[in-house]
């Protein structure tokens, strides 16, 4: 028996820091848009082979370090008795672009296993900030707290089609939260509240015809400064009848929106010839 998934990415329409916990992460609130089946894993159970350990191999970009599908069959192995797995992972995403493409591994996989052998106690907190979102599959939500507190949207976002930039440089959270602590005082410039009332006002707007241009993201400005590219890739956006464009999660990854009146092919000569970007994904 031969599974073939489909693996999300997904995109940070609002990001905004409003705080520090008690355990260290800080406190946030966002709206995530889903990228759907921007890379897939096919998994085949070996049963009765006298195999003891699982066989993951990853095609494409580079996964360094322990690959979370680990982390997600060790944690899966305490609630069921999942055998060892044959995993081959496409992986489109580099980590460190912002989109959550480990995060959407792991969902998918998590999201399988608690279907075949349900262990549905599993939400995918254990392994990862982000993954809850796609572990319930869901095309936008909410998201509170370090990123593991879901609410899903009382109505859904229209869907558009996404231009993906990653660029040659890659953004660490500890880089992107230095870059961003060297630009605030001690004090945190939103409230929870702004940041929830922001998330509310967005999502209205963006189920009209207008544009909101810039997405708001508190890494951005530092981002901005830092890589003085972003701006002229945002320009080209603009130019190119994008209705919104901003930097997912800490970076690097940054993307534009497209409604169903304009190609997301329009400028993309123009982009291609920037000699930083290193991977464009188009999802429509």
């Amino acid at each position: 028996m031969t599974i073939h998934l489909s693996s999300s990415a997904k995109l940070n329409l609002t990001l905004r820091i409003t705080g520090r916990r008690e355990d260290g992460y800080h406190e946030l609130r966002s709206l995530f848009y889903a990228l759907p089946g921007v890379e897939s894993l096919t998994i085949t159970p070996l049963y009765g082979h006298n195999v003891k350990e699982d066989d993951i191999a990853v095609k494409g970009e580079k996964v360094f370090g322990k690959n979370i599908l680990s982390e997600v069959l060790a944690s899966a192995r305490q609630l069921r008795d999942v055998p060892p797995l044959k995993i081959r992972l496409v992986k489109a995403i580099p980590p460190g672009s912002g989109l959550g493409g480990g995060s959407g591994n792991a969902g998918a996989l998590i999201a399988w296993i608690s279907g075949y052998w349900g262990a549905s106690l599993m939400t995918g907190e254990e392994v990862g900030s982000d993954v809850p979102f796609f572990v319930r599959k869901l095309p936008g939500a909410i998201v509170r707290g370090r990123g593991e507190k879901i609410e899903p949207l009382s109505s859904p976002l229209p869907s558009r089609s996404a231009v993906v930039v990653i660029p040659r440089w890659k953004v660490s959270t500890k880089k992107a939260f230095t870059l961003l602590s060297q630009r605030w005082s001690e004090d945190f410039p939103r409230t929870t509240a702004e940041a929830e009332n922001e998330i509310h006002e967005f999502a209205e707007s963006f189920t009209s015809d207008s544009s909101a241009g810039l997405l708001p993201n508190d890494f951005a400005p530092p981002l901005m400064e830092f890589h003085p590219e972003y701006s002229r890739l945002f320009s080209i956006f603009r130019e190119e009848g994008a209705r919104e464009w901003g930097i997912s999660g800490s970076g690097s990854g940054a993307f534009a929106l497209f409604g169903s009146d304009v190609s997301p092919w329009r400028g993309m000569k123009r982009i291609e010839a920037l000699s930083w970007v290193r991977k464009i994904l188009l999802v429509e």
